[in-house]
């Protein structure tokens, strides 16, 4: 049996779970022979972890009989055979040569007899790449005997209890790396000091132990220059599977090179199957569905499903969501996709591939995004039942669609028209997500590539759309610089519905800038350029963005008219996100000139609009607004109930400004209940949580609560 691995962690659960199973005095002596088998994926640390267990075992006293190991050596050129193994597991036992058996079938025979007679022994089978290597070396029959094989592929065709070994976890990979690098020198400090590089690092190694252990070597040889060189160095590899590799061999004599390893696990899969695993490593994002492997590789689930379950059993894949989806190990999808750009004769596959794939995404992305708007008859084809069901799409994909939105074509190095399209669909969602930091990388992006391709139109749209993002990450004085460019645009190709769309957005930024005379005329502007064209439902939106402003500088009667105007508008419309935007006004407005009952009214029925269409963020800050109703009204404990409903959605969604607004309100509340200590721990809060994000500008707005 060779040393236990030098430096082991994590595999907390499997330990404990294969120990389980390797235990002789579990079962009460039904079952003499027991056979375990791990598989997992090339480097991923099968081998340290059946060795680990059995010294762990033989530690415990379990294998009184002893602890055989054999090498089977399943992948490299020439495999070690059944009967090979038989020799050396013979002479194991103590069966001289001169005592061998001339027949294979007698050495198999002698050795299954060596076995009956021993006390419990263990017995790895490692590395083996085919059942004919592991059956003939299975006891017969014995007290407690127990086999653990360990294997790239599953073993469905023996008798064995199957387990499966994925990469570490993140602290695991952490730990691993810190005890190689302090094993070689106890004051290598550089994983203490450097741990968002050594995250980083364990990331680009997507936490398999093969290439973390190379990374230490490679470390340990640069004992001198920070993780954050390596990193940098691994990110800018056109090949970092090939990067990775160290010079020398490991522990076991096994070469530290990681390239090998998989191009191995590729050579070995059949030509339909290596055609669908190159198909799949296009897939965006971390995970695929059938419908996207579908997409990718023409074929019907009936023909793909069992296709996806040989890559499964090869370690090549994990499904994972009751068998819906399935995950691509992260350098694994490296490979695949490098194997798909060195071989020349699949470039055409791979482009096809790809061109059916943006199709694909952006037929469902627009009927997704018509559900969102809650106009789902503005698609051109409706993939989804409901909205509910377009949601749950998007948020399975959401990884691969802001992947493929910045997809490129290689041939002119600007964006295909698909992928463009995809990353300016994708604004409904990230909004109704609140993904908003996801939101202006792809549209900032999307600018970009507008730019490259010299697509004006996608340049004033991407423009639109980044400032909107720019806007709800309150960074205002850039949302303007992009709101404007976006104007520019629009009045520069006569666009008379996108220019008053510009003003009206750049009218809510100035608004946010406390820009109030300046916001009026934007949004002024805006309504008269809808009105003239015969926009009646957008001319009353921007009406509305109007009336919030003319509150906001005490023409509260004027904001009232508008809104009771748009609530009418918007009901015959049966245009229900028209009735929550004027219903909410309304109310504000009735809070402004202390009509304190009825703005309650109003105020409940936008909170069984917003549950009605899922909108909880826009929920808990009307449940604010009830609050300060309430309060007004003196009804104090009734506030304090508002007010910390929405402290729990702002907490919940992350809304750290929300969240301070929301503790000032419920400081004030305290304070009208004569409870001054509590008061003053709540504005503590909310002082605190603005110092904590970085929002200092808005102290005196969130210490000022005003509708």
């Amino acid at each position: 049996m060779p040393a236990a691995p030098a430096v082991f962690t994590g595999r907390e659960d499997e330990v404990a779970e294969l120990l389980g199973a390797l235990d002789p005095g579990v079962g009460g002596g039904s079952e003499s022979v027991v056979i375990s088998a791990v598989a997992g994926l090339g480097g991923v640390g099968k081998t340290a972890l059946a060795l680990w267990l059995a010294h762990e075992a033989r530690g415990r006293g379990w294998f009184s009989g002893g602890a055989l190991f054999v090498d089977l050596r399943g992948y490299d050129e020439v495999p070690v055979t059944a009967d090979q193994a038989v020799l050396a597991l013979l002479r194991a036992l103590g069966v001289g040569d001169a005592d061998l058996p001339p027949t294979a079938d007698e050495q198999y025979a002698r050795y299954r007899g060596e076995l009956s007679s021993r006390e419990p022994v263990l017995i790895v089978l490692d590395n083996a790449s085919d059942p004919g290597q592991i059956a003939p070396l299975l006891p017969g029959e014995g007290g407690g005997h127990r086999v653990l094989v360990t294997s790239r592929e599953v073993q469905d065709s023996l008798p064995v209890r199957q387990f499966r070994v994925d990469g570490l976890s993140p602290d695991a990979s952490r730990e691993l790396v810190d005890r190689s690098l302090r094993r070689y020198d106890p004051g290598d400090r550089r994983v203490a000091d450097e741990p968002e590089a050594v995250r980083q690092l364990a990331k680009l190694c997507g936490h398999l132990p093969l290439a973390l252990l190379i990374v230490s070597a490679l470390l340990r040889r640069r004992r001198l220059r920070p993780v954050s060189t390596l990193v940098g160095e691994l990110r800018a590899a056109e090949d970092r599977v090939r990067a990775l590799r160290a010079k020398g061999v490991d522990q076991y004599g096994k070469e530290l090179n990681l390239r090998p390893v998989f191009d191995v696990m590729y050579a070995r899969l059949e030509p339909e199957l290596a055609r669908v695993f190159r198909l799949l490593g296009q897939a965006p994002g971390d995970s695929v569905g059938l419908w996207v492997a579908g997409t990718l590789t023409s074929l019907e689930a009936e023909r793909l499903e069992p296709l996806l379950d040989e890559l499964a059993a090869v370690s090549l894949l994990t499904p994972f969501s009751g068998g819906e989806r399935w995950v691509m190990h992260d350098l694994v999808r490296v490979y695949a996709r490098l194997v798909a750009v060195e071989d020349p004769g699949v470039h055409e596959e791979v482009a096809e591939a790809r061109r059916r794939l943006l199709a694909f995404y952006l037929q469902l992305l627009v009927s997704a995004k018509a559900h969102i708007e809650e106009i789902p008859e503005a698609a051109p084809q409706n993939h989804f039942d409901t909205r509910e069901l377009a949601l749950a799409w998007l948020d399975s994909e959401r990884t691969g669609l802001l992947e493929i939105a910045h997809w490129t074509d290689g041939e002119d190095d600007g964006r295909q028209p698909h992928s463009l399209l995809i990353a300016l669909h994708l604004d409904s969602y990230l909004s109704f997500r609140r993904a908003f930091d996801d939101w202006a990388t792809v549209t900032k992006a999307a600018y970009e590539d507008a730019l490259r391709v010299h697509n004006s139109w996608a340049e004033a749209e991407a423009s639109s759309a980044h400032g909107r993002a720019l806007y709800h990450l309150r960074r205002f004085e850039e949302a303007e610089t992009a709101q404007r460019r976006a104007l520019r645009l629009s009045e520069d190709s006569d666009d008379a519905k996108r220019e008053a769309r510009a003003w009206n957005q750049i009218g809510l930024t100035l608004r946010a800038l406390g820009r109030y005379d300046d916001a009026i005329d934007a949004h002024t502007r805006s309504a008269r350029i809808t009105a003239e064209i015969g926009l009646v439902q957008q001319t009353s939106i921007i009406r509305m963005n109007l009336g919030a402003v003319l509150g906001d500088v005490g023409r509260s009667e004027e904001a009232l008219d508008i809104f009771e105007e748009a609530l009418a508008i918007h009901m015959e419309l049966r245009d229900k996100r028209g009735e929550t935007a004027a219903r909410d006004g309304l109310g504000i407005a009735l809070l402004r000139l202390g009509r304190h009952e009825e703005a309650v009214t109003a105020f409940v029925h936008v909170l069984g609009l917003c549950a009605e269409s899922g909108d909880w963020h826009h929920r808990a800050t009307v449940w604010n607004r009830v609050g300060q109703a309430w309060s007004e009204l003196g009804v104090h404990d009734e506030a304090l109930g508002a007010h910390n409903r929405a402290l729990k959605w702002f907490v919940f969604f992350r809304d750290h400004l929300e969240e301070a607004r929301t503790w000032a309100s419920i400081s004030t509340v305290l304070l009208q209940l004569d409870y001054t200590e509590e008061a003053l721990s709540a504005r503590r809060q909310a002082l605190d949580l603005i110092r904590e994000f970085g929002a200092e500008h808005e102290i005196a707005a969130v210490l000022d609560i005003h509708p």
